[in-house]
């Protein structure tokens, strides 16, 4: 099994990761550089025919993690970590005059350097630390490169740092520019070599998935199949699905059946469906349809170890997307993950769950864990525990009466407290603002 790697790193870095790639592994390596890290977020968009991104560090990685969540690509980052550290340390011990007197470092986390000093039983009195772990966990120090420069410039010229150590190529880089002696952290090998082991492992599980059963269902929304003055009439909007179905299909692997005269059934693999979605032309055979034959279409797909598992979900995909009495198209895969509609807004939900506080507080509260689900989901999107049965309404597509119904429930077991109101309008009562209890 042939894994493709695209590996994104600066030019200093990449001949490192490239010395660390077994020659008898089966990889083929594709190698993308940048000048600066921040330049990792545009390099995607150069990136194809992949399997697995491998970044030079977690700093590339940080600036490209939106995008990653948003294509879904796997991918790894080589660590800066404890060995880091202790590598880099000694090197400077034995190759820098002064040795660890009087350093200025940075790397993400100014804990690992504390903690490297406390086992090695070094007393860093004249050590100068400052780290960024936002690139590392969720509410860290923030990155700013000019201030980590800056850092390091302030420290020499005051003459309380004689050697620098840096975490970031590209500051790397710019000190030698000021003639600040300088290195950047050595990585060992270690970290690269299992970096790339784990990026195999994930390209691995990407083709295993890729090549799973993905089973679609196109019908006509059932409200519409009894408007049809004519057979004839019902006949014509089949044939302009069909014709739409078979142009989506035809550069993949998949195949279409009939399933009577207004449904169709789709067979692929995971990786034809979700590449039909990523390009929106599961979107477009909704928007052609609607047009040429003013009809609404409701398709469901679903992922499955097995045909008839995969069968399954499509049927429940379906369920969702006729819930919005529109052209519509919804996905679940095998783990009962629902995604929907299928456009550049979906959504996402578990229909099932193995978190035991989120099977305790269904069971409690009398709720689905899919319902309980959806609101966590909520909550980390907007990446701000604060709403109101409005915007709850709103995400769950359910009317403002039934999201109240909800939080009373939860409320009623302290899963949900009120914590303030708001009133964006003059006239009317203020509406309640909601917080989820939720770790």
């Amino acid at each position: 099994m042939l894994i493709k790697i695209a590996a994104i790193s600066s030019e200093e870095f990449l001949p490192r990761i490239l010395k660390n790639v077994n020659a008898d592994a089966n990889i083929q390596m594709k190698s993308y550089t940048y000048q600066n890290p921040k330049e990792s977020a545009a390099i995607l968009e150069l990136v194809e025919d992949c399997d697995v991104l491998l970044f030079a560090g977690p700093l590339p990685y940080f600036f490209a993690r939106d995008k990653i969540e948003q294509k879904k690509w796997p991918a790894v980052y080589i660590p800066f970590d404890e060995y880091t550290i202790s590598l880099s340390l000694f090197h400077t011990m034995l190759n820098v005059e002064g040795g660890l007197e009087h350093i200025s470092i940075d790397m993400p986390k100014a804990a690992y350097i504390a903690k490297v000093a406390e086992e090695l039983d070094l007393q860093p009195t004249s050590w100068h630390v400052t780290d960024y772990s936002e690139i590392v966990e969720d509410g860290g120090t923030r990155f700013d490169v000019e201030e980590v420069i800056r850092f390091h410039r302030e420290h020499w010229e005051k003459q309380e740092s004689k050697f620098a150590l840096t975490g970031v190529d590209y500051v790397h880089v710019r000190l030698r520019e000021l003639g600040i002696p300088c290195a950047p952290l050595i990585v060992p090998d270690k970290n690269i070599r299992d970096a790339i082991n784990q990026a195999v492992a994930f390209g691995q599980l990407k083709i295993s998935k890729n090549s799973q059963i993905a089973v679609g269902i196109a019908t006509f929304h059932q409200q519409e199949r009894a408007s049809y003055e004519t057979e004839s009439q019902m006949q014509d909007a089949a044939i302009i699905l069909l014709q739409e179905l078979l142009e989506l299909v035809k550069e993949t692997d998949a195949s279409i059946q009939k399933l009577g005269m207004d449904q169709f059934i789709i067979y692929g693999t995971r990786g034809s469906i979700e590449q039909m979605i990523e390009y929106g032309k599961i979107v477009q055979v909704l928007e052609n349809v609607e047009q040429l034959s003013k009809v609404t279409v409701t398709m469901g797909f679903g992922f499955g170890l097995t045909a008839k598992e995969a069968e399954a979900n499509a049927r429940i995909a379906i369920y969702h997307a006729r819930k919005q009495n529109e052209n519509s198209a919804y996905l679940v895969t095998d783990e009962k993950e629902v995604i929907g509609p299928v456009n550049a807004q979906a959504k996402t939900f578990q229909l099932k769950s193995e978190n035991k506080t989120i099977l305790e507080i269904a069971e409690k509260t009398g709720s689905s864990v899919a319902t309980i689900n959806k609101l966590v989901q909520y909550v980390r999107l907007r990446r701000d525990n604060r709403f109101t049965a409005t915007d709850l309404a709103d995400y769950l597509q359910i009317s403002r009466r039934s999201s109240e119904r909800t939080l009373k429930k939860l409320i009623d077991h302290q899963v949900v407290e009120v914590i303030g109101e708001e009133q964006p309008y003059q006239q009317g009562r203020p509406r309640a603002v909601y917080r989820l209890n939720y770790q």
